[in-house]
């Protein structure tokens, strides 16, 4: 989506009082509460994949939000709100700023994110951590690691200038502050049901 655009929008969403998610983006889900876009497709299959539970999912890829909802459900962890934040460039709710919500939420005890090359969301979202305005464990996965200086991957924003908002970058600054990065998306699941094990909130009690 052209930025400009995206600016008009952001700025009536700011007079407006309110935050808008993406462009590009397959919108967000509250299982068993709401659903805003089209994420998820049919109802049916939106109730086998995703399950009320404490595990916010914040992603900026649209099938790796829906394939790491899935595989938390399978592991028999159910989320409290899956947020695609959109792939380009400029989005109205990057990680940091959904991170933020998350750390208000008391239904969200611990956090999936799948970040990507390009922009600086992921760094931010350390900052955040660093300076004590998130506190909640993180499990994360950083996808572009093969790509060079100069490469895009996939989405508008994910483009690699020089160090910055590269794949290494993404990885030392989380790392520096505790995230767990996993190498593998599908061990996303698996880490964080280690983090809540014990703790009786995989799922509510009926």
């Amino acid at each position: 989506m052209p930025i400009y655009d995206v600016l008009e929008i952001a700025r009536a969403a700011e007079e407006a009082g309110a935050r808008f998610v993406g462009p590009n983006t397959l919108g967000l889900l509250s299982p068993g509460k709401a659903v805003l876009g089209m994420i998820g497709g049919r109802a049916q299959r939106a109730r086998e994949w995703f399950k009320p539970g404490p595990v916010g999912v914040s992603s900026r890829s649209g099938g790796m939000t829906s394939a790491i909802s899935y595989y938390l459900t399978k592991a028999g962890i159910g989320q409290s709100t899956i947020v695609h934040v959109g792939g380009d460039a400029v989005v109205g709710s990057s990680h940091p700023e959904v991170m933020e919500l998350f750390e208000k939420d008391p239904e969200t005890r611990a956090v999936a994110m799948f970040g990507e090359i390009g922009t600086t969301q992921e760094e931010r979202v350390a900052d955040l951590i660093e300076a004590g305005r998130f506190t909640k464990p993180i499990v994360a996965y950083i996808g572009g690691r093969a790509a060079k200086s100069g490469t895009r991957f996939s989405h508008a924003g994910a483009i690699v200038e020089g160090t910055r908002g590269s794949y290494d970058s993404k990885i030392k600054r989380l790392r520096e502050v505790g995230v767990e990065v996993v190498s593998a998306v599908a061990d996303i699941a698996a880490r964080i049901k280690e983090i809540l094990k014990g703790d009786g909130s995989i799922f509510p009690k009926k």
